[in-house]
């Protein structure tokens, strides 16, 4: 009779060490996994507006896909102090979408190199292209090209700091400084009406 064979003990075991090893390596996939450089803020090629990079969606197709959106102007408003709009898009329905917070890019999806295959609208020219972008660290590439990339347009983005003051967002309040105290409202005075002289009487 063998007693070279394994166990069923032994076998239970092994079992439990492969088992083991495959939830670290997907732990550790799952740490290792971090957004692309792609995504996040960046200031476009004329310096006046800012766009966001994020997922298009949290699931599904859309969760893959990269779409971008206005989060800062320069000059927001236009020269009556209102806030600038979508005016020359060709569907009159959408000019009057407030420029903050516009869908500038859509459908970007990932190929080998960068994201492709998506579309870029510039509320400039009211005129939407397809789109591609690569980006590095600090700097994105963005392709804006019409069927083919032979008759295509690139320009450099470069990517926000931090304390970016976003139009999206309400402007946070700044409190007074502590040194400084308000006076609380006092109240009125009553001027007393002027008493006549009296001359004395000579005796």
């Amino acid at each position: 009779m063998r007693h070279d064979l394994p166990t069923i003990e032994s076998g239970k075991c092994w079992a439990k060490s492969i088992l083991a090893t495959i939830v670290v390596g997907l732990g550790a996939s799952a740490a290792n996994a971090s957004p692309p450089l792609e995504q996040g803020v960046w200031i476009n090629h004329t310096g006046k507006g800012a766009v966001e990079i994020r997922p298009c969606g949290t699931s599904g197709a859309a969760a893959n896909r990269l779409c971008g959106f206005i989060v800062w102007l320069k000059e927001p408003n236009n020269a009556k102090g209102q806030p600038l709009t979508d005016g020359y898009n060709p569907d009159p329905a959408k000019r009057s979408r407030t420029i903050c917070g516009l869908p500038v890019l859509g459908s970007l999806q990932r190929v080998s190199s960068g994201w492709d295959n998506g579309w870029v609208y510039d509320p400039e020219q009211g005129a939407q292209f397809d789109a591609a972008i690569v980006a590095g660290r600090e700097r994105l590439v963005l392709t804006g090209y019409k069927g083919v990339k032979f008759f295509s347009k690139t320009f450099s983005w470069r990517r926000a700091p931090a304390d970016l003051q976003r139009c999206d967002q309400p402007r946070e309040a700044k409190a007074a400084p502590a040194s400084i105290k308000v006076a609380s409202p006092q109240p009125q005075m009553k001027v007393p009406r002027p008493v006549p002289a009296v001359r004395p009487t000579v005796q």
